[in-house]
């Protein structure tokens, strides 16, 4: 492929047991504001809520968005296909099948999303706002590229926090041209877990303030078992652009990979795999990403890209109406969900400053409305239909 045509990173969405507390984590405890209240567009039983970020000033304003689908019950497990079908997807949701509930990242899955922080003074001043409010907190690491801090959110899924600082071009003129090992006091087992985890801000932060304030996304990881072969895909066939080939800081052994969307390496922009040789499988579910979004300008560059991966011989979905966007979804080698959309508007159907005030539906199911709220209020678990 000899142009990007991919403009950045649009989305990534995650799988919760229960919106209610996922609003409270990511609006009260990490900031952020709702944007849409709906249901997935492939069935009207799934409800789903999405979230943006502030602006600040003097900055461009952060498009990406995290979104969360609820599977609610307890005793069934998620289809191992995932949510991309509409048939697959009301046949999962009519006839559940007993099982952990929970996702297991691994090979073929998403690891963890990082959201972007201005500095390492504001990475502390997180780690100290969230330890206070009894989140446990792991870091702050030192990531060659970046400083970060880890945390979960209500299901377990894995949230980073990272700085800009110091960047990606500080260790290599040319991104991506070689290996470029990790210094030792950032490896695993040459780094001090203790000072690591004894260094916080020194006074409690219980506002957050603009200099802090999660600024967009900072990157996604996920996991590939064959690091190579994920290069050659996201490289050759996908389009983006490879400038970083360096160790996995918490396995000997590992590698991590990175990829941009675009050649100002933006925040946002990124995506990177961990190199797991032969790792086990992972597991949709909830406290799991479902699939992270690539972003096109427009519906022809959408069907343009499609129609180039198929050619490829990726196995891709067709377009569809995601209400705010277009989408289509297709898998990495190691069957991890990935997707391509067109840019989100979600002013369609309410007013900017009204954004995320109250259930919106498609058209098709307005008549329904009253159906879909008493379902949404009581979340039953899905009845299996038993055979005559």
């Amino acid at each position: 492929m000899n142009q990007m045509i991919i403009s950045g990173v649009n989305s990534q969405t995650f799988v919760c047991s229960n919106l209610g507390r996922i609003e409270h984590f990511y609006t009260v405890v990490l900031g952020l504001r709702v944007l849409k209240r709906t249901v997935s567009h492939l069935d009207g039983r799934l409800p789903v809520i999405t979230f943006g970020f502030n602006s600040h000033a003097e900055e461009l304003p952060r498009t990406q968005t995290v979104t969360y689908l609820e599977w609610n019950p307890i005793f069934y497990m998620m289809p191992k296909e995932g949510f991309t079908d509409p048939a697959l997807v009301a046949d999962a949701v009519s006839n559940p099948r007993v099982g952990d509930a929970k996702g297991r990242w691994g090979a073929g899955t998403n690891h963890h999303l990082a959201l972007h922080v201005p500095n390492r003074n504001g990475l502390l001043k997180w780690k100290r706002r969230l330890t206070d409010l009894g989140i446990h907190v792991t870091g702050p690491y030192n990531r060659n590229y970046f400083h970060a801090i880890y945390l979960r959110d209500p299901d377990g899924a894995i949230i980073e926090i990272a700085t800009s600082e110091p960047g990606f071009g500080h260790d290599e003129t040319i991104l991506g041209s070689e290996f470029k090992p990790q210094p030792e006091e950032n490896l695993v087992g040459g780094r001090s877990e203790l000072h690591v985890a004894s260094e916080t801000w020194p006074a409690p932060v219980p506002l957050i303030t603009d200099d802090y304030a999660l600024r967009g996304f900072h990157h996604i990881t996920s996991i590939s078992s064959n690091a190579e072969r994920t290069e050659k895909f996201f490289v050759e066939t996908v389009g983006l652009r490879l400038i970083k080939k360096t160790d996995y800081l918490d396995e000997k052994g590992g590698t991590h990979y990175y990829y941009a969307c675009d050649e100002d390496l933006s925040p946002g922009s990124v995506i990177t795999f961990f190199g797991l040789p032969n790792y086990v499988p992972g597991r949709l579910g909830t406290g799991l990403s479902h699939h992270f979004t690539l972003e096109v300008e427009n519906e022809p560059a959408l069907a343009d890209h499609r129609e180039r991966l198929r050619r490829a011989g990726v196995d891709v979905s067709g377009i569809q109406d995601a209400i705010y966007n277009k989408i289509f979804h297709f898998r990495d080698p190691d069957g991890h969900i990935c997707a391509v959309s067109t840019p989100s508007n979600f002013t369609i159907d309410e007013d900017r400053e009204d954004l995320g005030q109250s259930l919106c539906l498609p058209e098709s199911l307005e008549p329904n409305r009253a159906k879909i709220e008493r379902h949404l209020a009581f979340r039953p678990a899905p009845t299996p239909v038993l055979e005559a």
